[in-house]
């Protein structure tokens, strides 16, 4: 066959091959590939197995009993539903009429008008010249609420704290605390296009009120002093003292010259363990809670924490640069950090089980995989139901464990100059069943890993000043306080059958079924975290619908009309029963 003849065409088709009759051999190509992975593995294994999330000694270290932190029998009781009391009606109920329902709307958004942004960087209340809105909200709130305001004693606590104390008549009963903050997060201006009404217009389009402070925590601040301006127009009297705490800097990252300072006054008033009950801002009502009506006050908070991670490097001209910059340095340390989670965790220390079990127990809709879990699960940790939970949303997910939040990266001053000092900020949230320490512990492990293999110096959590580090470091130092998990709201005895028996009495469920009231948690903070020494009892609980409200801190934030009744009725109905109520304190 010449030469010419082999045309493509008349080339073999596989099926034609000439070697058809034996096997093809593909060791060779396996033999080459083999050969590949090893070499790929010998020569850069390290450099693999440092970007591998799961690696042993980087992985969370549970080296804590979370049960030595509990006693026994709480833990026992947290693992179940409470029991439900009866409901507890008011002596009078105020049904709005027509007239009454269009001036508190209006006094709401004239409060929601009052532009009371609070800033992290705020001076003192005399010298910042943005503090000016919460003298005008102050003035606003005495010519609003007259009758109030001559009937309580008045104090403001380093300036800007608000205490309303109606002083009851007889001073042996512990006082009922109403909370609430005045302070906005600030509506930076180049979104005020971005707004359907202005950020402080506190529009009303007959459904809704629109602005800053709409959701969060006008609505709940005004409520207080309408429901209170009401009884005592009709000849209340308090016998049980009533007290006011409106905090002004509850938007702050630190938040301690608010609450931080009325908390501590009324401490020294009132001694440890002196107050009935505390109820700040928080959850609320939902009516399809896996099929039944619900009520979900917040009874228990996660802790917070905030640092600072520093990389301290040489620095020089960009043009000889090292394997890793700072800046490069610093991603390692945010890969590491994000890459090696904490863990998914559901433990009774969790409100969410108590809520879970009380959905278990009380609603016919919830899903089956749950229910099963729920019942071989326990009764100490329910690790299958924490991951399905974790893979349900991002909200579900922050329940189940300590969140990491990297939040604010800054380093470098000029494209040709290697930068000398690179800085994060990162947020955590405690997960219930966890400690300052623990989540110390694993930032510690993870991050002087990074250092280390850097060749850096590491100092974590150390005090230390920088110039005692020298040049070359990492290290981390607390950004404010941190805050361990809150205490658990007890969900027996007679200031829980208060509680929950006047949400049942006052906020039924739409058919006027019974509704529900569980233990439960927000993945935030709130003011009440300054009260703990105060008592046992402290509510995170708004009295409307959880649905009310939507945008907090952000554009186009407003709140439902209705709901701002329901809060109305509520705060009113508490003051009334709590007034009444001769049970233990």
């Amino acid at each position: 066959m010449s030469e010419k003849s082999l045309t493509p065409s008349s080339l073999p088709l596989p099926a034609q091959s000439p070697y058809s009759g034996r096997r093809k051999s593909n060791y060779p190509k396996i033999l080459l590939g083999v050969l590949f992975v090893l070499a790929t593995l010998v020569n850069f294994g390290p450099s693999i197995s440092s970007l591998n999330p799961l690696r042993n000694d980087l992985k969370f270290v549970d080296d804590e009993n979370w049960m030595d932190r509990f006693d026994q029998g709480d833990i026992e009781k947290w693992s179940q539903c409470p029991q439900q009391p009866k409901a507890l009606f008011p002596n009078t109920t105020w049904q709005l009429s027509d007239e009454e329902k269009k001036k508190v709307v209006d006094t709401f958004s004239k409060a929601v008008q009052i532009p009371t942004e609070s800033f992290d960087d705020n001076g003192e209340p005399n010298e910042d010249p943005r503090w000016k809105p919460f003298f005008d909200f102050q003035a606003w709130l005495e010519d609003t609420f007259p009758l109030a305001h001559t009937t309580a004693k008045i104090e403001y606590i380093n300036t800007l704290g608000i205490l309303a104390t109606f002083e009851g008549s007889d001073p042996s009963l512990k006082p009922l605390l109403l909370m609430s903050h005045y302070d906005v997060v600030p509506a930076p201006s180049d979104t005020f296009d971005r707004w359907t009404h202005p950020p402080f217009s506190g529009y009303n389009d007959g459904t809704y009120i629109w602005g800053r402070g709409a959701g969060d925590d006008k609505p709940l601040l005004v409520a207080q002093w309408e429901a209170i301006s009401n009884l005592l127009e009709n000849g209340f009297k308090p016998r049980r003292t009533i007290i006011f705490s409106h905090g002004n800097d509850e938007e702050e990252v630190f938040a301690r010259r608010g609450q931080g300072h009325i908390a501590p006054f009324l401490e020294e008033r009132y001694g440890k363990d002196g107050l009935l009950m505390v109820i700040d801002e928080g959850s609320g009502l939902i009516d399809d809670f896996y099929g039944a009506p619900f009520a979900i006050p917040g009874m228990g908070e996660k802790g917070y924490m905030d640092i600072v991670i520093s990389v301290g490097t040489a620095g020089g001209h960009s043009s000889v640069p090292p394997t890793h910059s700072g800046i490069g340095i610093m991603s390692q340390v945010v890969s590491a950090l994000e890459d090696n989670p904490f863990p998914n965790k559901l433990t009774p220390a969790s409100p969410l089980l108590t809520s879970l079990e009380c959905a278990l127990a009380h609603s016919p809709s919830v899903p089956s995989h749950y229910s099963k879990l729920l019942k071989s699960e326990g009764p100490k940790s329910y690790p299958k139901l924490a991951k399905v939970l974790a893979k349900e949303n991002l909200k579900s997910k922050a329940m189940v464990g300590t969140t990491t939040a990297v939040d604010v990266i800054n380093g470098g001053v000029k494209v040709n100059a290697l930068p000398e000092l690179v800085t994060t900020l990162i947020n955590f949230r405690i997960d219930f069943s966890e400690s300052i320490n623990s989540t110390q512990s694993h930032v510690n492990r993870l991050v002087s890993h990074i250092a280390k293999k850097n060749g850096l110096d590491y100092h974590g959590f150390e005090s230390k000043k920088k110039e005692e580090l020298g040049g070359k470091y990492i290290s981390i130092e607390l950004l404010g306080l941190p805050l361990e998990p809150a205490p658990r709201t007890p969900a027996e005895g007679g200031v829980w059958e208060l509680f929950a028996g006047t949400v049942k009495a006052v906020l039924p469920g739409s058919n006027g079924e019974e509704r529900i009231v569980t233990p439960y948690a927000s993945t935030g903070n709130t003011d009440c975290k300054m009260y703990y020494n105060l008592t046992k009892n402290v509510y995170r609980f708004m009295g409307s619908s959880v649905s009310a409200g939507s945008n907090a801190h952000t554009v186009d934030e407003k709140f439902a009309i209705e709901g701002y009744f329901q809060i109305i009725k509520w705060v009113h109905a508490i003051i009334q029963n709590s007034d009444s109520y001769d049970g233990e304190e």
